[in-house]
């Protein structure tokens, strides 16, 4: 019974490092595709959804309604639905390919430093939108991803020279 409980021991840090080492393909693919830092985008995974690629979140208003969604690893947000579904993004493709959600969450990212340049305000607006409402919640995410980025020995993270 040991060597059975043992041998499950093994088998599921191994799964949990294959699928560690997978997603970390993953980051460097998309990073390099879409001109992100792969360790941001790991940081960025790990603040959303704890490396969950199954992970869904229902956004709600002050009054209880849903206003939005968030998919997968990344937690892409539905409101880029409008957007992207005509290049086949949705809910679906999002919570079943990892990799694909990784690509989506990059792009979104390369989307905000294009649009107002390679800034931690920029990484912000990946979770809280570029809102002067939203200041607060924008430097909360900050910290969170400075303290992921620093969990995979990025402590001094910067941003190129534009």
């Amino acid at each position: 019974m040991a060597f059975i409980f043992a041998s499950m021991k093994k088998l599921i840090v191994l799964t949990a490092l294959t699928s560690l080492n997978a997603h970390a393909f993953c980051f460097d693919e998309a990073g390099i595709y879409y001109h992100v830092n792969p360790k941001l985008l790991s940081a960025i995974a790990k603040v959303e959804s704890d490396y969950q690629s199954h992970a869904i979140n229902i956004n709600r208003n002050s009054k209880g309604k849903t206003i939005s969604t968030d998919y997968g690893l990344m937690q892409i947000n539905s409101h880029w639905f409008s957007r992207l579904s005509p290049f086949g993004v949705n809910k679906d493709n999002l919570l079943s390919d990892a990799c694909y959600n990784v690509h989506i969450g990059a792009w979104v990212q390369s989307q905000n430093f294009s649009t107002h340049g390679y800034n931690w305000n920029s990484v912000g607006a990946y979770n809280a939108g570029f809102s002067a409402k939203t200041l607060t919640r924008r430097l909360t995410y900050i910290r969170k991803i400075k303290a992921a980025l620093a969990t995979l020995n990025q402590p001094n993270y910067s941003f190129p020279k534009t």
